[in-house]
């Protein structure tokens, strides 16, 4: 079995993310069990975007053969812009899934 670093592209959409390994193009589209979004921001709840991420990359991590030291989340997606209140938001989730290193790649 090969073990590859968790690499992964995330992008959230309103109370949906998305998450692809980017060594072996594994994707999942994950629905919010708990809405995070609101009317006006995309990330309203980040305990609940957190949740929803962990349950996307349980399902990455289901295939088995993956390295977790030092894992990165790049961010190449969110519905709208991203102030930087919502980026803040954003990168703490992330990194409470256990994310060591989160890249934005949105421009």
């Amino acid at each position: 079995m090969v073990i590859r670093s968790l690499d992964l592209d995330v992008a959230i959409y309103r109370n949906r993310v998305q998450v692809t390994h980017r060594g072996t193009e594994t994707f999942v589209d994950q629905p919010a069990e708990y809405p995070f979004s609101s009317d006006d921001a995309v990330v309203a709840n980040p305990r609940y975007l957190e949740d929803t991420i962990v349950r996307a990359i349980r399902k990455i991590l289901a295939n088995g053969g993956f390295s977790l030291r030092m894992p990165i989340a790049h961010v190449v997606k969110c519905d709208g812009c991203l102030e930087d209140s919502d980026r803040e938001m954003v990168e703490a989730a992330l990194r409470e899934t256990g994310m060591s290193e989160v890249i934005f790649e949105l421009e």
